[in-house]
């Protein structure tokens, strides 16, 4: 049996609450915990509140770069889940170029785009693949879900408009609590729509930088869920333009992308 591969990476911040509007179909929805104080936002205000600056902050941004963390859930051939741990260096240069090198257990690929091209390489097998790219990041992250074998959870996170992206569609947002996160305080958000449950602790520190994120892809066989931790920010990088470029490895053998991002456990 085979498994996909689940590539994944976030970006998130947040600022203090500020006024916005709610979505129409969360202004009624019932919230987790009570509310004292009648002018006080529900969880579901507080939540969104504090994504729209993080996702304008990130949307803003005309590149940055990060490290991650990430545990990715597959099902085994016998139904259980198995649990791969990844380690990822990413840079994005809006509005066409990427470049994330993922090291690790499971099939961890480098993988590029430069607006023309997309490519991955999986040095584990020895193997790359590559396609036609369309001009911008909108464009580019339903293509790749549809045509490589790759999912990003939170692809939204590239798009022109990270806050269109994230509340197209939501059915469920929540403040949730304070917790600390690698020594620093964050504000732990919720969030669902259809086929998908996220949730990301955002930093309260002078950074206002994503510290975790967990998805929760419903429709998918055993509902796999994926874990990321953040380090290592920069929002403002100097990338030159040979950043993003693909080089063939040397003896790499080349298939189709959906090939390359499968492999059979056993």
């Amino acid at each position: 049996m085979k498994t996909r591969l689940y590539y994944t990476f976030v970006v998130g911040t947040a600022i203090a609450l500020s006024n916005m509007r709610v979505p129409a179909h969360l202004q009624n929805q019932p919230v987790a915990t009570a509310v004292t104080d009648s002018n006080a936002p529900t969880p579901a205000q507080r939540a969104l509140a504090l994504l729209k600056p993080t996702a304008d902050k990130l949307s803003a941004a005309g590149a940055f770069t990060f490290k991650t963390h990430s545990m990715v859930e597959v099902p085994s051939p016998a139904g259980h889940m198995r649990h791969y741990f990844l380690t990822s260096e990413v840079a994005v240069e809006r509005p066409n170029k990427l470049v994330a090198k993922q090291t690790g257990e499971g099939a961890a690929c480098h993988l590029y785009y430069d607006g023309k091209k997309f490519s991955g390489v999986n040095k584990k097998l020895g193997l790359y693949a590559q396609m036609d790219a369309p001009p911008t990041f909108d464009e580019l992250v339903p293509l790749i879900a549809e045509k490589t074998g790759i999912y990003f959870p939170p692809a939204e996170m590239l798009y022109s408009d990270v806050y269109a992206s994230l509340t197209k569609d939501l059915t469920y947002a929540s403040w949730v609590d304070k917790s600390t996160e690698d020594g620093v305080t964050c504000d732990h958000l919720a969030f669902a729509g259809p086929g998908v449950e996220r949730q990301i602790w955002v930093g309260t520190d002078n950074t206002l930088l994503t510290r975790r994120l967990m998805t929760t892809r419903l429709p998918v066989e055993g509902q796999p869920r994926f874990m990321v931790t953040f380090s290592d920010w920069d929002l403002n990088p100097s990338l030159s333009a040979g950043h993003f470029e693909f080089r063939k490895p040397g003896g790499a053998k080349q298939i189709e992308f959906r090939a390359l991002m499968t492999k059979s456990y056993t």
